[in-house]
């Protein structure tokens, strides 16, 4: 990918540390290009689920597989609750919990 900014040209190329050295070497001799800066890029894993419990991913899971958040709902919270055999008002907490938990973690880290 190449995107120009102020008459620079950025490269996002993916591959082993010595591939990517040949590759701007390369473009080096072949182009003339001339103060070619090579950058790592740092990813920062990020498990969406890590902060949830044992009970609110069960819950969660079983809510997706059942289409409870299909539209329209496959199911409610009611014949959920029976599936997964917690009674409705701690499946509701937990899915609440659990959504609330996977929401202000995606908004606060963007």
């Amino acid at each position: 990918m190449s995107i120009t900014k102020d008459k620079k040209n950025i490269y996002i190329i993916k591959g082993t540390g010595g591939n990517v050295k040949k590759f701007f070497k390369a473009m080096e001799i072949l182009w003339g290009l001339k103060n070619i800066k090579i950058q790592k890029l740092e990813y920062k894993e990020c498990d969406i689920l890590s902060n949830l419990t044992d009970n609110q991913k069960k819950i969660l899971d079983s809510a997706r597989k059942f289409g409870y958040y299909d539209y329209p709902r496959k199911i409610t919270s009611e014949e959920l609750s029976q599936k997964i055999g917690i009674k409705k008002d701690i499946t509701l907490e937990n899915l609440r919990k659990a959504e609330k938990r996977i929401f202000t973690r995606i908004l606060t880290e963007n």
